[in-house]
């Protein structure tokens, strides 16, 4: 007895301690022995605290969360069927696991496990599912076909008479490995909300680019169509030298823009002229986008710092309006500085049948301007007969067409709002030489007529009449 006095201040905390201990363990125990799940076991963001196996189940099954897959890229977003998938759920083996977080070690262990529990601590447990990753792959195959996109720089565009500006976007592609890496990664983590892997490129034009232009300084279009290969070309080169911003001061390099017109570069084979002859060459075409943009920048009032004529006349634009352009060192290219004190906007396009080519620009800077051209001279060449021993006498080929050449001037003549001229510029003298036609005319001599040979008469031997019946009778 004078032990417990004397030790009174040791025993009675240790002896509350104790009992805590024993209360607590049995708490502790009957958690761990009841049919309910811990507390804070979380099955993708699912509380199964304190269910039964039965209960969590259920709460699995019900939840929508579970009832689609969706795939997205910013604001685009793509639902799909688990089943398209044959994604499956085992809801069953899921909730086994989860019941198991304090079952599945030593009394103390899961003691242990039972009490973090009960103070917040929580414990994650993943779905048990299987899916099919062809599937998948598959599933990936297709929405890439639908988000893929090129990049679209900023541009303009002129309806109802007014200009607008139409916003850049960036350039879409996806990488369907990356992306099913992704998915994968995801649903293990039991994410059904799933961000594609996407590559982006940044237009290089974007709608600061445009600021301060607004108004449409000048529009021309020419019409083509027949050549496949030619009009391939056209499309291309209007594409490859359009949707730029010229500072001022800046010059515009139309070889610059599309590069040399090989296959390389994507471009095909069509007619071109060459020394005078229209032969077969890789980016036939590229010309009427030249010349098209040709008159655009006079119309706009744009400084023409390099530009030259065919030899031959061009039928989609008028003489000493066109603006011929060819690979090669030095080569020939086509020119144009931007001359204001403000940025403008080359836009080049194709529809129906026309090649389009706009420039935009300040308002401040739009002027009144017409083209004219003016005939210096023309000459015709004639043609030449040369005597062709391999023709027969008489007959006439047609070897080069004759064609007549011509001088022509071209002028741009500035004029104020009531249509009188105050300035009138020469833009340049173009020459279109003349062609002198070839004639072949057969010398071949006639080869001789073979002799007659007179026939022999056929002389038929003289037959006998057989006797009469008369005769024969007697």
């Amino acid at each position: 007895m004078s032990f417990l006095k004397t030790n009174a201040k040791i025993i009675v905390p240790v002896g509350i301690l104790v009992g805590v201990l024993a209360i607590g363990s049995g708490v502790l125990g009957y958690q761990i022995n009841s049919d309910k799940i811990a507390n804070n076991v979380i099955v993708a963001d699912v509380d199964l605290s304190k269910l039964t196996k039965e209960q969590a189940t259920i709460k699995l099954n019900k939840n929508e969360k579970f009832k689609k897959i969706i795939l997205k890229h910013r604001k685009l977003k793509w639902d799909v069927d688990p089943g398209s998938l044959n994604l499956k759920i085992d809801f069953d083996k899921t909730v086994e696991d989860a019941y198991m977080v304090n079952r599945n070690g030593s009394i103390f262990s899961n003691m242990y496990k039972t009490m973090k529990a009960d103070f917040g601590s929580k414990s994650i447990i993943p779905l048990v599912m299987t899916y099919d990753k062809d599937k998948l792959n598959k599933k990936l195959i297709d929405i890439k076909a639908e988000l893929d996109s090129p990049v679209k720089n900023a541009t303009m565009e002129y309806k109802d008479e007014k200009t607008v500006v139409v916003p850049d976007e960036p350039g879409r592609t996806m990488n369907v490995l990356d992306s099913a890496k992704k998915v994968d990664t995801s649903l293990k983590k039991d994410k059904f909300t799933i961000d594609l892997a996407v590559k982006l490129k940044e237009a290089k034009f974007k709608v600061v680019d445009l600021k301060g232009i607004d108004s449409l300084l000048a529009s021309y279009s020419t019409s083509f169509g027949g050549m496949q290969g030619r009009d391939y070309n056209i499309k291309k080169s209007a594409e490859d030298s359009g949707g730029i911003v010229l500072k001022p001061g800046d010059e515009f390099s139309f070889n610059g823009l599309t590069g040399d017109k090989t296959i390389a570069n994507g471009y095909k084979y069509a007619p071109v002229i060459e020394s005078g002859k229209l032969v077969l060459g890789c980016g036939g075409g590229v010309c009427q986008t030249s010349s098209t943009i040709f008159n655009t920048a006079l119309l706009s009032g744009m400084e023409i710092t390099n530009r030259r004529n065919h030899t031959i006349p061009s039928d989609y634009v008028s003489l000493g309006r066109d603006a011929t352009v060819y690979d090669g060192n030095p080569g020939q290219d086509f020119k144009f500085k931007n001359p204001f004190k403000n940025n403008i906007y080359l836009k080049n396009f194709v529809y129906e049948g026309k090649v389009y080519s706009q420039i935009y620009g300040s308002k401040k800077d739009m002027q009144n301007i017409e083209i004219s051209t003016q005939m210096l001279g023309s000459r015709g060449a004639g043609s030449k007969t040369i005597q062709d021993p391999t023709l027969p006498a008489g007959r006439k080929v047609i070897e080069k067409y004759s064609r007549p050449g011509y001088t022509v001037v071209t002028y741009r003549i500035y004029k104020d709002k009531s249509g009188k001229t105050i300035k009138t510029e020469k833009i340049g003298i173009s020459s279109y030489p003349a062609q002198m036609g070839i004639v072949r005319v057969g010398s071949k001599p006639a080869a001789p007529k073979p002799k007659a040979v007179p026939s022999t008469p056929r002389v038929v031997p003289q037959q006998t009449p057989p006797p009469s019946s008369q005769a024969q009778g007697q």
